[in-house]
């Protein structure tokens, strides 16, 4: 098992500075990210207030470029404008800032989320439950609502409507929870609500129940 060796005080400025490159040799850091780390080092506001600015000095920190190359580097991972907003908001990035960078990126959010999409769904979505689980994923993802519907709308091109078969899903859905006859008024209501909460119709439940019913009858002779 390892542990995280416990931060070695700065004992002068020269410490400071030494852990300050070090972290902005790794990566790019904003301001609010660099402080904070430089004040696990010391509690001297003045070193960090002087090691800060001589960084600003040599463009070693540059909150301008940080956030471009963030908000880049995001969006190829596939996040949409709620989530790299949020996240530059965590690193310390005003909110005017991003949004000037956000707006001047010419990134297209429902392109990139209906390749998520494409990646993850290998069928068109249909039904209520589907779209519920997509619209949950790709909100986790930082993308809007407008971005999402859109995104929904490109993936399901790719799906013609003529090939989503509502009814042999439904039958595929009883098919993996009922082993006898949906018979019987308790029975149905259970097999209609196990339907309807994922998104089909009452007439698409009734076909469906109609149609489980005739296979197994089918089996049977």
């Amino acid at each position: 098992m390892s542990f995280n060796k416990p931060i070695k005080p700065a004992t002068d400025i020269d410490g400071v500075k030494r852990s300050a490159f070090w972290h902005l040799g790794r990566r790019d850091h904003s301001e609010h990210e660099l402080r904070s780390k430089l004040s696990r080092k010391t509690d001297n506001q003045a070193w960090i207030d002087t090691v800060i600015e001589e960084c600003y000095e040599y463009r070693y920190l540059d909150d301008d470029r940080f956030t471009e190359t963030f908000i880049r580097s995001s969006q190829n991972k596939g996040y949409g404008k709620n989530r790299i907003q949020r996240d530059l908001q965590l690193k310390g990035i005003s909110n005017q800032l991003s949004a000037q960078h956000l707006q001047q990126s010419e990134f297209d959010y429902i392109d990139s989320a209906a390749q998520l999409l494409q990646k993850r769904y290998r069928e068109r979505i249909e039904n209520a439950h589907l779209k519920q689980k997509v619209m949950a994923f790709l909100q986790n993802k930082g993308h809007t609502f407008e971005h999402i519907f859109s995104a929904i709308e490109c993936h399901n091109e790719h799906f013609p409507i003529e090939e989503y078969d509502a009814l042999g899903d439904a039958l595929k859905l009883l098919t993996g929870k009922f082993r006898e006859p949906i018979i019987g008024q308790k029975v149905q209501d259970k097999a209609k609500r196990f339907l309807i909460s994922r998104g089909y119709s009452f007439n698409d439940c009734q076909n469906a129940i109609k149609q489980f019913n005739l296979q197994l009858s089918e089996q049977e002779e």
